[in-house]
């Protein structure tokens, strides 16, 4: 049961974080004016991951469809919150500290599970999954967390 708790926490959090990525690039790309370079990444960024995570997310056949729904329409309610910065949206959402701590939480999530499904005897695969994530969440919550700097002396 907590495999599956940790699998499904892991989809949703990540397709919702990477809807609201699809979001924050539109943004930049046709709100702030830039050259069709940017434009390009934010429809690459499109295509390349939320395109085939919505493709996934419809594939799961464990989940009754309505659930598949909804967490697509909250996706899409992701990428407009995203775009449009609504006055009623926490202002934390558009810092980066918040990004990386979410991206951290995500990662946990996955390695989580990863490391579940190693101790259940599954094979190397989801350990090695749990390696990576494990070096991600680190990485992002190390550059979201303010150190403290130690003096020489």
């Amino acid at each position: 049961m907590l495999i599956q708790v940790l699998l499904w926490g892991g989809i949703i959090t990540l397709y919702m974080a990477i809807a609201g990525a699809v979001g924050a690039f539109s943004r930049q790309a046709f709100q702030h004016g830039m050259r069709s370079s940017g434009r390009t990444l934010a429809a690459g960024y499109t295509f390349a991951l939320f395109l085939p995570s919505t493709a996934f997310v419809f594939a799961i056949n464990e989940w009754p469809a309505w659930g598949r729904i909804v967490l697509f329409v909250g996706g899409l309610f992701a990428v407009w919150v995203a775009y449009e910065r609504p006055h009623w949206a926490p202002r934390m959402l558009w810092q980066s500290v918040f990004a990386h701590r979410y991206l951290a939480g995500v990662m946990s999530l996955t390695a989580l599970w990863g490391i579940s499904q190693a101790l259940s005897g599954s094979p190397a695969a989801p350990m090695l999954i749990a390696v990576s994530a494990v070096g991600a969440a680190a990485a992002s919550s190390g550059t979201s967390l303010s150190l403290p700097k130690l003096e020489n002396g």
